[in-house]
């Protein structure tokens, strides 16, 4: 019978102030539930640390997971409550891996890119990486905002942030300077200034950027072109993950 690990246990209080400690300088990320620990699994990432609670020790996805570690994997189980206290989130789903945090680059030749500069929200962060995958963008870039690997992002994103790359830069111009060498078009946002999104300024290769959620993109920001999404009601704006995802929809249509 496998022991179940208490609040005392030293290596609980290790992995607590690991994961409490956790930022966006930290080597490995924490994921959170079964299905997205099978999804980091299928993409080839192995974890090191995978912990569960006592309740969830003989659920169906748990164990069709554990089957599936690596023998290096170090599997823990331990008390309800203590496994609450290391969750990151506030009601978490019964698993939590730590694995190396993923890195990449931008293709060769991208045909989409979504860049994300300032995007501070991480449900929002992680919603657009899950459009980006659903039309099948190249890649998703990050300058500032929140951590992509942060546990709400990752959450958000339904398993996508661990299937699109997610390239990042400390800088919005060396990314545009990126983009630009790889024969990109970099498109920015607006809210009523540029060209209407869906008259072709979009077209492909393309690479669209997204501003923070309160104060959008700096026009003084040398980009290419400039896009708006036309909005006769009386509304001000979207949301950045509608808008978004409209946009994306719009440059694969294209």
């Amino acid at each position: 019978m496998r022991p179940v690990l208490g609040a005392q246990n030293p290596r609980i209080a290790e992995l607590r102030r690991l994961i409490g400690r956790r930022s966006s300088r930290w080597d490995d990320i924490v994921i959170e539930g079964p299905r997205t620990v099978g999804e980091a699994l299928d993409a080839g990432y192995q974890p090191s640390v995978v912990i569960v609670p006592e309740h969830a020790e003989d659920d169906a996805a748990v164990v069709a997971v554990e089957r599936r570690l690596p023998a290096s994997a170090e599997f823990l189980l331990v008390r309800d409550h203590v496994f609450e206290r290391l969750a990151p989130s506030t009601t978490p789903q019964p698993m939590l891996a730590i694995v190396a945090r993923p890195a990449a680059s931008l293709p060769a030749a991208p045909s989409v890119v979504l860049v994300l500069a300032g995007v501070g929200d991480p449900g929002n962060l992680g919603t657009l990486v899950r459009a980006a995958d659903a039309v099948a963008a190249d890649a998703v870039v990050v300058v500032d905002g929140a951590d992509p690997w942060g546990p709400k992002a990752v959450r958000a994103s339904a398993g996508s942030m661990l299937r699109v790359p997610i390239v990042q830069y400390d800088q919005l111009s060396d990314a545009v300077d990126a983009l630009r060498d790889a024969g990109v078009t970099v498109v920015g946002t607006d809210v009523t200034g540029g060209e209407p999104f869906d008259q072709g300024v979009l077209d492909r290769p393309v690479a669209i950027v997204m501003g923070s959620e309160p104060h959008g993109l700096d026009r003084d920001v040398d980009l290419d072109a400039w896009a708006h999404i036309a909005m006769p009601g009386r509304t001000e704006s979207l949301n950045v993950a509608m808008a978004g995802t409209l946009l994306l929809y719009e440059a694969c249509r294209s």
